[in-house]
């Protein structure tokens, strides 16, 4: 039996031992999953999946926090919202002429800007209620018709039963802006109470879908009867997370930019207000919450939390994917901040804002939806 040869010196042995011992470490290192293996961060300051694993999610869990976590909240701010701005309405129709009544339009023209925000970030990703109540179209339909608006003004609706019978575009957001800013509406007067009993009717529905969400929470996605509605869930919510990130691209941003005349401003949403680009941060925002981790937060635990996008392919250990998601939701941070520096007359940051949300569609579509083995559909958001 032969037997390794002793050391000349001690201090040559524990130097070869310590050699070993590196070259094991290294060797254990490199067979670590991705996820937990520490990578380099923006500002040498590791992110905390850099330093722990991040949990397996399954499909409940990322629907648990998407649709309690994230889309009750954000029916819930609608709902506020949208009540704030009847009560409003209420009490610019009954006020004194002015200068009581400016400051009550102004009061209107505030609590509409809330409700309009709070509406387009739940509309980014319009999932569950939204789809299944058509609310997009009922509260934000647009191009709005004046001439629909006026024969509105004069048939006078009242209640919900009645508003059932006035056209799509004579009602909800675009209306209400036309009412506040176009042809600003006066207390005591038949277009004062027609504003009224619109922003009643978008009360209601924002009621209706903060209920439905608080419903739709309540849902055991993990129960063995509820696989083929959580399948079928988790592919609307991708489908419709691709589709969000195109309507603001094309419908809301480089669609009217292409349609405009030379001599012609481009017809944005939210123009009458001026809050086009406030309109586009909140969807943004709506769109980036449900896409990447915030910076430097650790990773939420199962059914407790979001789980963004980013965060659940970490949970797969698809860490390549994650970081080109992280990377393209950058290229969009840095192009919608120039625009909202620069406004809507700066068409070039324009056209590089909706460039950069192209190439985050084509992620989505072409790598991140094959990922989740969800495959993407054709929508209305599409472009041409």
């Amino acid at each position: 039996m032969s037997h390794p040869p002793a050391c000349p010196s001690r201090n040559r042995c524990a130097s070869a031992l310590a050699g070993c011992a590196l070259a094991l470490a290294l060797a254990l290192a490199w067979q670590l999953p991705a996820h937990a293996q520490p990578a380099p961060a923006a500002n040498n300051r590791p992110q905390p999946w850099q330093r722990e694993a991040v949990p397996f999610y399954d499909t409940s869990h990322a629907l648990k926090g998407i649709y309690a976590h994230w889309g009750v909240p954000r029916a819930q701010a609608f709902d506020r919202s949208a009540q704030t701005l009847a009560v409003t309405l209420g009490a610019l129709c009954q006020a004194p002429r002015a200068p009581a009544a400016k400051a009550a339009l102004a009061q209107a023209r505030t609590a509409w800007q809330s409700t309009a925000r709070a509406f387009e970030e739940l509309a980014s990703v319009s999932i569950g209620p939204v789809v299944a109540r058509r609310t997009q179209r009922a509260v934000d339909f647009a191009p709005t018709r004046p001439a629909l608006i006026e024969k509105a003004i004069t048939a006078q609706p009242q209640g919900s039963k009645a508003f059932e019978r006035i056209g799509t575009p004579a009602k909800g957001l675009p209306a209400l802006e036309w009412l506040l800013w176009t042809a600003p509406v006066q207390p005591g007067t038949p277009a004062c109470s027609y504003a009224h009993e619109v922003a009643l009717d978008i009360a209601r529905e924002a009621a209706a879908v903060a209920a439905d969400f608080e419903r739709a929470a309540a849902t055991s996605w993990s129960a063995e009867d509820q696989q083929e509605q959580s399948t079928q869930a988790m592919s609307e919510f991708v489908n419709q997370w691709v589709g969000g990130i195109e309507r603001l691209r094309w419908a809301h941003m480089e669609k009217p930019l292409r349609a405009a005349q030379s001599a012609k401003s481009p017809d944005y949403p939210r123009t009458a207000s001026q809050t086009t680009v406030a309109a586009w941060a909140a969807t943004w925002a709506g769109l980036r919450s449900v896409t990447v981790q915030p910076m430097h937060t650790p990773a939420p635990l199962p059914g407790e939390a979001l789980v963004p996008l980013e965060t659940y392919l970490r949970g797969r250990g698809l860490n390549p994917l994650a970081d080109k998601l992280q990377k393209a939701v950058e290229q969009v941070d840095a192009a919608m901040a120039l625009v909202t520096r620069s406004g809507t007359t700066d068409k070039a940051a324009i056209h590089q804002a909706a460039r950069s949300l192209a190439t985050l569609k084509f992620l989505a579509e072409s790598e991140v939806a094959p990922a989740l083995q969800v495959n993407i559909g054709f929508s209305d958001a599409d472009g041409d």
